[in-house]
């Protein structure tokens, strides 16, 4: 019975919290792609060696050596959803990732009328 109370706790100690803002890109209207300031900070529990990498891209954005949190800012421009990921720089396991989707969007098309329809003025 100790083993399933304290199995739970074990797991806790070796959690990493990856965060992202902003939460979602907007493409402008009439433009391809949207264009953010990604600011991407991370915790862990105990002190590693992590890695920062964002997809389709060869290279890694930053990385960090027996440290027990990080941050990291880059100006982006993406046409399609954005995917980060912190891996260990050992093995290159994934040990958290953060989605952030782009999506198109008429904010015009959303707008509703201040008026009533019957209203003159």
């Amino acid at each position: 019975m100790m083993v399933w109370i304290l199995a739970p706790g074990l797991l806790l100690a070796d959690e990493v919290n990856l965060q992202a803002q902003p939460r979602l890109c907007v493409v402008p209207v009439g433009e391809q792609s949207c264009s953010l300031q990604l600011q991407v900070s991370w915790t862990s529990a105990t002190f590693r060696d992590v890695c920062l990498h964002l997809n389709g891209q060869p290279e890694s954005l930053q990385c960090w050596q027996a440290q027990q949190a990080g941050t990291f800012s880059v100006a982006l421009t993406q046409t399609q959803n954005i995917l980060i990921q912190l891996l260990d720089a050992e093995n290159l396991e994934v040990l958290s990732e953060v989605g952030i989707p782009v999506i198109t969007r008429d904010l015009r098309d959303t707008r509703r009328r201040r008026r009533h329809a019957w209203s003159v003025f």
